[in-house]
């Protein structure tokens, strides 16, 4: 389209300035003389049936669904009576995607004052998004976390309304795209939505999966610790399989909700109810909630909150007996933080010098001593008696009958003479013969005795590994490091904490890492070793990012000596070399407070960690001990068996 002039249906002209964005379908451009619209003109002429869906959008768009959605308000043609080419339609402004708001780290950036009951405004007005288009008969078809925009006032705005299943007077014009992850469980198993027309039912699955992630600090319904192997690699096999982590009958589905996840008694039950009626059995036969039934719910439920009395942020439903963002906090889980007020350490006295002292003093557990094989002397087990003496006994044999031969000789005369050659070659052929079978029959007893003595080396050496991690200080040692890595943290936060905060230059570095890591994905990273399961397990743990990966928390869910783990950690120092700071990039007030917040939480769960470490380590010395005695004897067991195979084994060469 080269001209820079278009005209409507009813040929008004319109003159189009710079370009604003520009997709794989179209782009969009600013309207000279029309400041709250934008064009949006097609790259290629679109089909008929796309002219005649765009031609009944732009009829169809009242003043509800204007304040819900960027709807095409006119078509547009290069020429009068032209073929349609484009439309224009609102411009959005103020907004972002609503995983910006939904997705803790990066509400704090981009919405630092909202706290929950503004989440859960925004859900109210997602829902009312969804309800104005479905009572109009239309399926947004491709619900996902990009085309719903969120202003700092809460008011929702659909997007790439062109790509909605509209119903023109019965006429269905489909959308054919759509988001594995935003995918209802009925419609997984299909290699694409062409040809395929979508209920309002399948869009009440990708709403109740909007609102979770607004209600429960980002999570996927979906996601969660696996029961069993196998289990929960992916979250398109979870959906199809129903396997909701927060539903009551959660352990049989084999799913349950990450650590420290928001539990779903947030919510009142009957809004509990609701989710697991959309995620569940019952969804897929059709009964989810509709959006009207959210709307009417969650408007109920903002008449009843109250908030915390220690954090003007914590806003929460009154039927909760307790603030539960407190809770988190404690746990050094911050979803939100007061801007109004300054961050304090607060509660209990935490004696750093007193803790690591507690911790030096508990002395790892005694190594057993490993047993010396060769200094078992053992009686060699018997040959098999076919072997050795069958040489004796066939010589016997031959002895006998030389002898009754000789007898014969002489009591019947010189004609059996001629018999005795035939008979000495029959002896040297039978010691012959009888020779190779006893060689024959060594080496296969060599080469069973070998065996032997392998599988008694194989199965001493596999319990001599367990001696050393389940009854030797091997553990201890590994929770011993662990410490120190804390340790070291905990008194670089210290040393920051006495400067109190106020080389920003400092504050603005860890703020500007933090946000860069943020943005290097765990599932976007080649990294060796780590397989599509253990991917699953950090994601359900909340580990998605370089700026969630650190040796204590990737090591309890992968395994300290695991190494995938190994590979993670150097993944993200792969990242931090690829960090640049912006020394002259200028920190606002909620980015200062924002990181003094993080900080500060740190620091309490650091604490919180130490305080227990020699609690911790004397558990791990405890476990060694009891099973010293077990494994000490089996251990025992197993040397003198492969001191046995190895005392029959040499008996036997040669």
């Amino acid at each position: 389209m080269s001209s820079r002039h278009f005209y409507t249906a009813t040929g008004s002209a319109y003159q189009l300035g710079r370009e604003l964005g520009r997709g794989g379908e179209g782009s969009v451009y600013e309207v000279i003389g029309w400041p709250a619209q934008v064009a949006k003109i097609y790259h290629q002429l679109p089909d008929r049936k796309k002219q005649e869906k765009l031609s009944f959008m732009a009829q169809a768009g009242d003043a509800k669904l204007l304040s819900y959605a960027a709807w095409p308000q006119a078509t547009l043609h290069a020429e009068n009576e032209g073929p349609v080419c484009g439309f224009l339609m609102p411009k959005v402004t103020g907004r972002d995607p609503i995983h910006m708001l939904y997705t803790p780290a990066s509400r704090r950036q981009t919405y630092p004052k909202a706290g929950w009951d503004f989440l859960l405004f925004a859900a109210r007005n997602t829902a009312a998004a969804f309800e104005t288009l479905h009572s109009r008969g239309h399926v947004l078809g491709d619900v996902n976390q990009g085309n719903i925009l969120v202003g700092e006032e809460s008011r929702v705005v659909l997007i790439d309304c062109d790509s909605f299943q509209i119903n023109a007077h019965g006429t269905v014009h489909l959308c054919e795209v759509g988001v594995s992850h935003f995918t209802p469980p009925e419609l997984q198993n299909l290699s694409s939505f062409e040809g395929v027309q979508r209920s309002s039912n399948h869009d009440n699955f990708g709403l109740a999966l909007l609102l979770f992630h607004l209600l429960f600090g980002g999570r996927h319904p979906y996601s969660g610790v696996p029961q069993r192997a196998n289990v929960g690699e992916t979250l398109e096999d979870n959906i199809k399989t129903l396997r909701y982590a927060y539903a009551h009958d959660a352990r049989s589905r084999l799913l349950l909700p990450p650590p420290n996840a928001i539990p779903v008694s947030l919510v009142p039950a009957s809004m509990a109810a609701m989710f697991e009626a959309a995620f569940t059995e019952k969804g897929r036969l059709g009964e989810r909630p509709t959006a009207q039934q959210w709307v009417a719910s969650l408007d109920a439920l903002r008449g009843h909150l109250r908030k915390c009395g220690r954090e003007a942020r914590h806003v929460f439903p009154d039927h909760l007996p307790a603030c539960p963002w407190c809770v988190l906090d404690q746990r050094g889980i911050v979803y939100f933080v007061d801007m109004d007020v300054s961050i304090s350490q607060g509660g209990r006295v935490f004696i750093f010098a007193a803790v690591w002292a507690g911790i030096e003093a508990v002395e790892p557990p005694v190594a057993l001593p490993v047993p010396d094989v060769e200094s078992l002397a053992l009686g060699l087990t018997p040959e098999p008696s076919n072997i050795r003496s069958d040489a004796a006994t066939l010589l016997n044999r031959v002895l006998i009958i030389i002898g009754v031969l000789v007898a014969v000789y002489f009591l019947r005369g010189i004609f059996l003479l001629a018999l005795l050659p035939l008979l000495g070659l029959g002896v040297w052929v039978g010691w012959v013969t009888l020779g190779g079978s006893q060689q024959q029959a060594l080496a296969i007893l060599r080469e069973e005795r070998f065996r032997l003595l392998t599988l008694a080396t194989l199965d001493y050496e596999k319990m001599l590994a367990r001696v050393r991690t389940e009854a030797g200080p091997e553990r201890f040692f590994l929770k011993k490091k662990e410490l120190l890595r804390q340790k070291d943290e905990y008194q670089d936060l210290l040393r920051q904490e006495k400067g109190g905060f106020r080389d920003l230059g400092e504050l603005s570095r860890y703020q500007q890492k933090q946000n860069f890591l943020a943005l290097c994905l765990i599932d976007a990273a080649t990294i060796p070793g780590l397989l599509a399961d253990k991917r699953a397990l950090l994601r359900a743990r909340g580990i998605v990012s370089a700026a969630d990966v650190n040796w204590s928390d990737v090591g309890l869910i992968l395994g300290w000596v695991d190494p995938a783990t190994r590979a993670l950690l150097a993944w993200r120092k792969v990242c931090e070399r690829r960090f640049v700071f912006n020394p002259g990039a200028q920190m606002s007030s909620a980015d200062i407070a924002a990181a003094r917040a993080s900080l500060a939480a740190r620091k309490k769960a650091l604490e919180a960690v130490l305080l227990t470490g020699a609690a911790e380590l004397e558990r791990q010395k405890k476990n060694a001990q009891r099973r010293a005695g077990d494994l000490g004897v089996k251990l025992q067991e197993r040397a003198q068996y492969v001191a046995q195979a190895l005392a029959d084994f040499r008996g036997v060469q040669g």
